[in-house]
């Protein structure tokens, strides 16, 4: 089973660019698969995955990280990511 850790941030303006097609992704194509994650709240887990830029997006399979990516992501490049981890 694959999951998405999603670190953003509210300041982050490239986050806001991405939380809509997170969103879509979430709601309409693979419910439940991303957990949002607000680096300003959640500071230990932030530094436990030594997140140091957001949007950072983490891809678990079966319980294993398997791969991430940092920045902006277009819809399809999310959905390559969720597809090749």
């Amino acid at each position: 089973m694959k999951s998405i850790l999603y670190f953003t941030a509210d300041w982050c303006q490239p986050c806001k660019k991405v939380k809509p097609i997170v969103e879509d992704l979430n709601r309409e194509h693979f419910p439940g698969i991303f957990q949002i994650i607000d680096v300003d709240i959640e500071t230990d887990m932030a530094e436990t995955f030594k997140i140091s830029a957001v949007p950072t997006f983490i891809l678990f399979n079966d319980g294993r990280e398997s791969n991430r990516v940092t920045g902006v992501q277009s819809k399809q490049s999310l959905l390559e990511f969720i597809g090749n981890g």
